[in-house]
């Protein structure tokens, strides 16, 4: 007779913030695992542009991130994601029908070759090609029933340099500086901020309630350890529980039945899709339970 194996133990996720000023959030396991941790871009020290490397061009840009999309469109990651869309074509779209701009905050640095920023901006490309959204002046595909919608797409990261900006403003975005996409954010957005820092996460989704938001799954920020040294400090502990509150309501707004949330699927070349949820809500059913709580 064969055993079933025992599941194993939940994780306990601890809030750690390395030298280099990266917090991360891990999971404890009583036998070791692999190491795979969901990091945030760190706001506890000052970010200066990264250097861009010696002879590239806006041109090596142009040739990188075709490679990228390229091997991005052909992975299972990206064909989940499709059926995901197809499956939920009515909630996606009438939800996308009530968005007017994307910010883009902590994409990190392109030209100096970090992968997953790479990952990142294509599955957000096709994100916003499926949603028949696009940056003013770029051509997009559309249908009988639906025309692509000029969308404003601002991207802010203190770490962009000025051929980061140079190739984000070929593809038709605007770039700003930190602090002004903040105040950009509002409920015709959709917020694309995988593994921001708990902190500067929360001071996103605490500007405005976005109709859509690509981040860490909020779960996850819920269930960080709140440690004593935090609570002996009544500044950062108010803090930390007004992060908590922001999340929570978040989450209630995007787990009704009229909206919705999802993790994205692993993707097999980068573990940027870790802990990474997309959420969404529906403008039109949020108006109607608005007005039955009234009429109550």
């Amino acid at each position: 007779m064969t055993r079933k194996k025992k599941p194993p133990p939940h994780p306990k996720r601890i809030q750690v913030t390395d030298s280099d000023g990266w917090t991360h959030i891990r999971r404890s396991h009583s036998k070791a695992t692999s190491n795979k941790d969901t990091y945030y871009s760190s706001s506890l020290k000052k970010l200066l542009p990264s250097s861009i490397p010696t002879g590239q061009t806006l041109l090596d840009l142009r040739d990188t991130h075709a490679h990228y999309r390229s091997q991005w469109l052909s992975s299972p990651c990206h064909l989940a994601l499709q059926d995901l869309l197809r499956n939920d074509r009515p909630l996606f779209f009438s939800s996308s029908r009530w968005i007017d701009r994307c910010i883009i905050l902590g994409l990190g640095s392109l030209s100096n070759g970090r992968r997953s920023s790479w990952w990142e901006l294509v599955f957000l490309e096709t994100l916003l090609e499926s949603l028949f959204l696009h940056p003013p002046s770029h051509h997009h595909r559309e249908t009988p029933d639906r025309k692509p919608e000029e969308t404003a797409i601002y991207a802010q990261d203190p770490v962009f340099n000025d051929l980061d900006k140079a190739f984000l403003e070929d593809l038709g975005y605007t770039v700003v500086s930190d602090p002004a996409a903040f105040d950009l954010i509002t409920a015709s957005t959709l917020l694309f901020a995988p593994h921001l820092e708990v902190e500067v996460y929360a001071k996103a989704l605490g500007k405005a309630k976005p109709r859509m938001c690509v981040g860490t799954a909020m779960e996850e920020c819920l269930e960080r350890v709140i440690n004593s040294t935090s609570k002996n400090n009544n500044n950062n502990h108010e803090r930390e529980m007004e992060e908590n509150e922001i999340f929570s309501e978040y989450l209630s707004s995007a787990t009704t039945v009229s909206s919705s949330s999802t993790r994205l699927p692993d993707f097999d070349r980068d573990p940027w899709t870790q802990f990474t949820c997309l959420y969404w809500i529906n403008p039109v059913r949020e108006e109607e339970e608005q007005e039955e709580r009234a009429v109550k």
